[in-house]
């Protein structure tokens, strides 16, 4: 509004009120005198007016100017001397307080005059931004085009807007900064941005403003937010480090196209690490099915993938247990956003994977997601080290993603070629999971064998056992009983820990405490007592079987 009155054009022109506002940016002009005229404006419009449609209506100016605000709009133009003979106190008032331009337009030039100007101006400025923001865009793909990184693109930004800028990737991985910071730097920056990204979405605004704490300093910075998108599921940010709210629009025009062709090299990068994952992906796949023969040949083709002949793995089968539902969710180009979605899963995974195990290897084959874990960081039991971590992990993934899996795990495989025994057992433990028609389950292979030999046991020998067991709770249809035989499971199945117990279950740790009491109080037994857990573990099986 200001650039706008300091042209010569309207050097005639008086601001009655609300000078404050106008800093208001003014991107279309309107001229109206319908008395529902609120119901026409837009955000950030000029209404120019003889007042004639309430020229003899009391407060209906002062109401206008209220309602005027509210919407965003940019400010009135009034003839004031023609049907409107003065402006009301309160009308002036109210316009100061809500720092809402009024001004005073000059008589001797029709509104059309002053409509057309108005245009020509925002069609003139818009054009100056357009040529700008072509070239700004040219400098960057050159950039890209002559061979050189994200990292100068990012570098001629920050000097183009005299600010720091961060480039990170959707795993939040710094691809590229304009200065030197420290490893502990991004990574709090890092952490911050990830929680106020569980906060707030940034896929429905263009910018984020947030206030950084910097490390090891007791001093906030303010950093500006922009989505890099890539695909559906998966976006970049760049982060810039000042407030862009009162900055020309050219500051914001130069980051859009960094944002646009960091997006285009993203995208290029990630369909080189599609291709990358499809020949990880066969090789992988060929080397669990047991189609080598050499622990040599192994080992040199699957260096690449960090496979190790010297390493001890585990494998581990996991699925989502829903996805049937999670298809016929997807109506437009169903595969397409089902692979994206599945990457995005992926990508999760592999961060997940990163931080609960040192040396692990991610690959897919359909819709099953395979672990190869290397178990030499686990000095005591690695299998139930690995069990361990792996329940976080699915945790995770239902805390989070808000997704069931179900995971299977197969025994330690001493050499490279005894893993596709280690891959078979994985796939036959998630495969008895889902026979006994569990979800959300981490079995292995041993659990798997148990159920396998009770199938095969009389079914009435099985129904004895079972109700001798779980007595009077065995047939129990009450909904309170049934809670105390799923938190029994639950319980067993977290080998006796009470907060795992309760953060699966969704309940307090004291509810645990108070219904396990209660099975050791009804069912005579002690869980402290491995005879005891044994029988109930059983016990459970078969209520699964029958």
């Amino acid at each position: 509004m200001e650039n706008l009155l300091n042209t010569p054009f309207f050097e005639e022109t008086v601001v009655l009120a609300g000078q404050e506002g106008l800093t208001k940016e003014v991107h279309s002009v309107n001229m109206m005198d319908a008395p529902d005229i609120i119901d026409y404006l837009e955000k950030e419009q000029l209404l120019l007016t003889t007042g004639y449609s309430i020229k003899n209506k009391a407060g209906a100016l002062l109401q206008l100017v209220e309602q005027m605000a509210a919407q965003g709009c940019a400010g009135l133009g009034l003839k004031v001397e023609r049907f409107l003979k003065d402006i009301p106190e309160e009308v002036i008032d109210t316009a100061n307080r809500l720092h809402f331009p009024i001004i005073k337009l000059p008589r001797q030039r029709s509104l059309g005059d002053i409509m057309t100007h108005v245009l020509k101006l925002i069609l003139q400025e818009r054009t100056e931004e357009l040529d700008y923001a072509l070239k700004v865009h040219r400098q960057f793909s050159d950039i890209i085009i002559s061979g050189k990184g994200l990292y100068d693109v990012i570098d001629r930004l920050a000097n183009m807007i005299h600010s720091p800028v961060l480039l990170m990737n959707h795993r939040l991985e710094t691809l590229a900064a304009s200065k030197k910071y420290s490893d502990e730097f991004y990574f709090e920056i890092a952490s911050q941005i990830n929680d106020e990204l569980a906060k707030r979405d940034i896929s429905s605004q263009d910018m984020l403003t947030l206030h950084i704490t910097y490390p090891y300093l007791n001093r906030k910075q303010v950093a500006s937010l922009f989505s890099v998108h890539t695909n559906v599921y998966q976006k970049g940010f760049l982060i810039v480090f000042k407030e862009i709210v009162n900055e020309p629009p050219t500051t914001l025009l130069a980051i859009e196209q960094a944002a646009n062709v960091a997006s285009f090299e993203l995208m290029k990068r990630h369909a080189v690490e599609q291709q990358g994952r499809m020949l990880k992906n066969e090789f992988l796949t060929d080397f669990v099915e047991g189609h080598y023969s050499s622990e040599k040949d192994i080992a040199k083709r699957g260096n690449i993938y960090n496979l190790k002949r010297d390493q001890h793995y585990i494998c581990i089968a996991s699925k989502l247990d829903d996805e049937e539902d999670l298809n016929g969710s997807l109506s437009i180009d169903k595969e397409t956003h089902m692979q994206m979605y599945k990457d995005a899963i992926y990508e999760q995974l592999s961060l997940w994977l990163r931080y609960y195990f040192n040396d692990y290897i991610i690959f897919t084959k359909g819709d099953i997601y395979l672990f190869l874990i290397g178990t030499e960081e686990f000095s005591n039991d690695p299998e139930q080290e690995v069990m361990k971590n792996i329940t976080h992990i699915q945790a995770e993934v239902f805390e989070h993603l808000y997704l069931s899996m179900s995971f299977g795990i197969g025994h330690i495989a001493d050499t490279l070629l005894h893993v596709p025994e280690s891959y078979r057992e994985a796939l036959d433990a998630l495969r008895s999971g889902y026979r006994s028609e569990k979800r959300r389950f981490v079995q292995n292979c041993d659990a798997k064998g148990v159920a396998e030999l009770l199938r095969a046991v009389a079914p009435q020998k099985l129904k004895e056992f079972y109700q001798s067991s779980l007595k009077t709770l065995a047939g129990s249809t009450r909904k309170d009983e049934q809670d105390l035989i799923e938190t029994l499971r639950v319980y067993i199945e977290k080998n006796g820990q009470i907060a795992e117990t309760a953060k699966a279950l969704f309940i307090h740790r004291n509810t645990v405490i108070y219904r396990i009491k209660k099975c050791e109080e009804r069912l005579n037994i002690d869980l402290k007592n491995a005879d005891d857990i044994h029988k109930i573990r059983t016990a459970l099986m078969i209520r699964s079987i029958i």
